[in-house]
């Protein structure tokens, strides 16, 4: 089964090389003077695309789509079971904050679930979940832009219908279903008669939908979209939800967290917008670490005098102690035996960093590779590994790391796949590029890759794909993107 084109795609890029290295340096003239940049400096893009069959766009449906059901049950037993709740140890006051669960059903409304994905057998394991301050839809569609300029569209066009992933609008429609379901906000439809739009999903199939013409405009929410905009990766990604917002009938501003205002009755913008529902971008450590500057924010939360998606219960799934607690007899107990197959099969082993685990034989001589990461954090900061480090430098950050709010988590190996990069990125002295030993072109090399699953109310709505040169897929690391498609043959 095949589940990418890679091999394809190489193909073509080697049919014609001097025209794709045109193609590909235009490409990535264009992306330096984009909207795109990861605090200050240009996203780094690779020239071939990750083209997904439907099978191969199948297999990461059913994975998100699966843990999202799995998720979503672990959020349910932590809300109605305190002994349950007990084993993620959250403060007081943040427990509190999860507990005032909203009035809407879907508890979990936009996740990316991040994979490492073996193209060539199906095979992945889970890196890492994120909730509400899941970013980067952006890249994906500035980087679709430019890939449908490029010679190796023109090639795969040929033969195949490309297909993209739109996230703004598709994530708008979804808000606002949530957005009904909260009877504080009194949303209804059109009188009208006829039934629902149809539209189709991924898969070319037709799904009955809301459409957001469906509403009622008198009754549409305000929307803010809400963040410590210094902590920001890019602030273009939220002007194209706050525009989507406003496609849709709805007034949208994107607003700085500190700067929210609350009477007692309603919640407003710096610019005197009320608010009706936010779009939560702030992730929960910093408005924990921020709470005396957020406090208006917290209070109208509380109160239930705004709609908040998502809600501070997503903090049970952005946590990584989760994915030591899913492994749990406890967790066992209230899944499914197919789900604890999948957990088994799909989520690596992981523990809280104390001394047992520092100091035990196969973890202290690594007997097998590890990964060190905080409990709470994102952007892949302080992530260690093992496999990068001399054994001396192992057991030093081992000792610095012990009952300091880590997880150790056993290492998998991501999947390398060739690539052509026209950036400017150096690959001197790295030692990941075997694997591109031989190639006939100086621009092609070797990376680790890492599939990001975007799922909207628990359905799949887009791919978001990473890599590295080296095994480590962080800024730190020299990421790169490249643009994810869908593609089906040409009848």
């Amino acid at each position: 089964m095949k589940y990418t084109l890679q091999r394809e795609l190489l193909e073509a890029y080697y049919s014609e090389p001097e025209a794709h290295d045109v193609s590909g340096m235009a490409e990535n003239e264009a992306m330096e003077h984009s909207e795109l940049s990861y605090h200050g400096q240009p996203v780094k893009m690779l020239y071939l695309p990750k083209a997904f069959t439907p099978d191969g766009l199948a297999l990461v449906k059913s994975a998100g789509e699966t843990m999202w059901q799995i998720l979503v049950k672990v959020m349910r037993q932590y809300i109605r079971c305190p002994d349950y709740r007990a084993l993620f140890g959250f403060p007081e006051e943040l427990e509190a904050l999860i507990l005032n669960v909203p009035d809407y059903d879907c508890l979990l409304p936009l996740c990316r679930l991040d994979i490492f994905w073996n193209e060539k057998n199906g095979d992945f394991a889970f890196c890492e979940f994120n909730a509400d301050g899941a970013s980067a839809m952006n890249e994906n569609r500035v980087m679709s832009q430019l890939f449908a300029k490029s010679r190796i569209c023109q090639n795969l066009s040929e033969k195949y219908e490309i297909e993209g992933f739109e996230l703004f609008d598709s994530w708008v429609r979804t808000f606002l279903e949530i957005c009904f379901g909260d009877p504080r906000l009194n949303m209804h439809f059109r009188s009208r008669t006829g039934s629902r739009a149809i539209m189709e999903n991924a898969f070319g199939q037709a799904e009955h939908t809301i459409s957001v013409e469906d509403y009622d405009p008198a009754c549409l929410p305000n929307v803010a979209i809400v963040d410590f905009l210094e902590n920001a990766i890019n602030l273009n990604e939220f002007d194209r939800f706050a525009q989507a917002f406003r496609r849709a009938g709805c007034q949208a501003q994107v607003a700085e967290i500190r700067d929210l205002s609350y009477d007692g009755r309603r919640l407003y913008t710096k610019e005197g917008m009320r608010i009706d529902a936010i779009y939560r971008r702030a992730v929960t450590s910093d408005i924990m670490d921020h709470r005396e500057e957020v406090r208006d924010f917290l209070s109208a939360v509380r109160d239930k005098k705004v709609t908040l998606v998502g809600d501070f219960v997503t903090q049970i799934v952005h946590d990584k102690i989760l994915f030591r607690i899913l492994h749990l007899e406890r967790t066992m107990s209230f899944l499914t035996p197919e789900e604890n197959i999948f957990i088994m099969r799909h989520v690596p082993f992981t523990a809280v960093l104390g001394p047992v685990h520092a100091n035990r034989d196969d973890i202290r001589h690594r007997f097998k590779e590890w990964i060190i990461k905080p409990e709470d954090s994102y952007g892949a900061e302080g992530v260690f590994y093992s496999g990068d480090m001399s054994q001396a430098d192992w057991e030093k950050t081992l000792d610095a790391c012990c009952d300091q709010g880590y997880i150790i988590q056993e290492y998998i190996e991501p999947y390398r796949t060739l690539n052509a990069d026209y950036s400017k990125s150096s690959y001197e002295d790295n030692d990941y590029q075997e694997q591109a030993l031989g190639q006939k072109s100086p621009y092609v090399h070797s990376f680790a890759n890492m599939t990001g699953i975007y799922l909207y109310g628990g359905k799949l709505a887009g791919i978001y794909s990473r890599l590295s040169p080296v095994n480590i897929i962080s800024v730190e690391g020299d990421e790169h993107e490249m643009v994810s498609i869908l593609v089906r043959p040409r009848k």
